[in-house]
């Protein structure tokens, strides 16, 4: 496997790829981290704002979310 260190950012979105949430950078094209959680496991409201782009304003909300919803 090829990996690199991405430096994070302030502030972060959820988005959603092969029906699984993908966290990205500010820039909203670099992949922070592949969640491995399934839009369908999440409430229907969260999965409608993570699929227009869920803005996360800074790296405690983001953990915090994942912690709330992976398994």
């Amino acid at each position: 496997m090829d990996y690199r260190y991405v430096q994070p950012s302030a502030s972060f979105y959820l988005a959603v790829s092969d029906n699984e949430v993908v966290v990205y950078l500010e820039d909203r094209s670099t992949v922070y981290i592949n969640t491995g959680i399934s839009l369908e496991e999440l409430p229907e409201q969260i999965q409608l704002q993570i699929m227009d782009m869920l803005f996360v304003p800074d790296e405690e909300t983001l953990y915090d979310f994942l912690e709330t919803y992976s398994s």
